[in-house]
């Protein structure tokens, strides 16, 4: 329970596809906003400096009217009148004559402009009431007798806005994308806890109980979908693994009775041949049938456990005693090829099972580390953990021989599968590691393969 409640690695969340899904979304999400607020942005900067330049165009002609009708006393005059008003939204006016002497208005005489497209002025002052340089738009128009006017504003205020306005949208992007991404991390670390689940049970399933199935019951949507598709899967899975099974058993159940007749024929003949030729054919061909018969037996043993119950009863056997019987059985053959075995069991440890099997396993184990270490190689048969040990039943058999590529860790517990290295080198029909896996599974337990460097190292873990 506490697994299932476990945070999800943060790496894992924001590579699963889920985020990624989400996230993209939210970018989606994001540039569409990013795109509409902009458009705001653009037809509210485009609106507002039209009506600036519109309302500076209007007070360029009534400063013409009035020049029309009342001259430059009328032009000063009209001047003052608007001067004197609050600066808010109030224009500025420069009136200059023919040799540029500043006949009225509240400009310096000569500002330093900047001349834009269509007659079009800019400049920076500083406003008494504010104390900082202020930007204006401004624009000239010649009223007659070689007298000149300039009509300016500052568009402070429409900075102002068009700060608001980005503020505003830098916001709204970073509050979309901090919700999108917080959002889709959750629910990707949701979907993803979901998903470790149905992992951990069909880990499971694959591991002690090929007939189990996953609960779909609990999940909705495509997690469900993908539960109820898995399940379909597992039960062709076992329905092809059953037809093998059955076809490779009624094969090897109905060759063993003829075979074993044709064996024992066999013996009776060859008590009657001397030691001769056809002697010698006769003894390889009852070779032949012990070792078809062993495989038989095997590939017959190795169903028996796979389609039957874990161990239900069994007694206390002494990993400890066992395991210095298996290697004393071997250690004539390992002194005679020249390997150093040993054996390193310090203390007795118990654990519930049937002993005939756990020896067949550890001699199984035992015979391939003897068959492919080579001479003055070493092996090592070391029991591990024990009684209150959190380590539990551990035996490790490790060897200095050639090894098995990581590649065919997993391949080698098929059945009849051998590595292509090993065909040529040593006999067998590739069904030792399978039995002794079977074997441990029956009790509750795993083997695992690992290198040595040099060397192959197997670990059986027993409960």
């Amino acid at each position: 329970m506490a697994e299932s409640r476990a945070v999800m690695p943060v790496r894992e969340v924001l590579g699963s596809l889920t985020f990624r899904y989400i996230a993209k979304y939210v970018t989606v999400l994001s540039a569409a906003v990013f795109v509409f607020l902009a458009a705001i942005y653009a037809y509210f900067s485009y609106t507002s400096f039209r009506q600036l330049s519109e309302s500076i165009v209007d007070e360029l002609d009534s400063l013409e009217l009035v020049y029309g009708g009342q001259g430059l006393d009328g032009v000063s005059q009209y001047i003052n009148d608007q001067l004197a008003l609050s600066y808010a939204y109030r224009f500025s006016y420069l009136v200059t004559d023919s040799r540029g002497e500043k006949m009225a208005g509240d400009l310096p005489p000569s500002p330093s402009y900047r001349e834009f497209d269509d007659g079009w002025l800019g400049f920076e002052m500083s406003l008494q009431n504010w104390g900082e340089e202020v930007d204006f738009l401004a624009r000239p128009v010649e009223l007659g007798d070689g007298y000149r006017a300039i009509v300016a504003r500052d568009y402070a205020d429409l900075v102002a806005r068009a700060e608001l306005v980005f503020s505003t949208l830098f916001r709204a992007m970073i509050a979309t994308l901090i919700l999108g991404v917080t959002g889709g991390f959750f629910s990707a670390a949701s979907t993803l806890r979901r998903v470790e689940r149905l992992n951990r049970e069909l880990s499971t399933i694959v591991r002690d109980d090929p007939g189990k199935r996953l609960d779909a019951s609990s999940e909705k949507g495509y997690v469900r979908q993908l539960a109820l598709v898995m399940n379909a899967m597992l039960d062709q899975m076992e329905s092809l693994m059953q037809g093998v099974r059955s076809v490779s058993d009624n094969i090897a159940h109905d060759l063993r009775t003829p075979l074993t007749r044709m064996r024992n024929k066999l013996s009776q003949l060859r008590e009657g041949l001397e030691s001769s030729q056809q002697g010698q054919d006769v003894d390889r061909i009852i070779e032949d049938c012990d070792d078809l018969l062993a495989s038989f037996n095997a590939l017959l043993r190795i169903s028996t456990l796979e389609s039957g119950s874990r161990l239900a009863g069994g007694g206390e056997v002494d990993l400890q005693a066992l395991l210095r019987d298996v290697v004393e059985f071997y250690e004539p053959l390992a002194q005679q090829r020249g390997i150093a075995l040993r054996l390193d069991a310090p203390r007795p440890v118990n654990c519930r099972g049937e002993a005939d099997l756990l020896f067949q396993m550890f001699t199984n184990l035992l015979d391939n580390a003897v068959k492919y270490t080579p001479q003055q190689g070493e092996i090592s048969v070391s029991l591990l953990g024990g009684a209150g040990s959190e380590v539990g039943h551990t035996v490790v058999i490790a060897d200095s021989g050639p090894g098995i590529p990581v590649q065919e860790h997993k391949n080698v517990f098929r059945r009849f599968y051998r590595v292509e290295s090993s065909r040529s080198e040593q006999p067998g029909h590739g069904l030792g590691l399978s039995l002794a896996q079977a074997i441990a599974h029956y009790h509750g337990g795993s083997l695992e393969l690992a290198t040595n460097n040099p060397g192959l190292m197997v670990r059986v873990n027993l409960s």
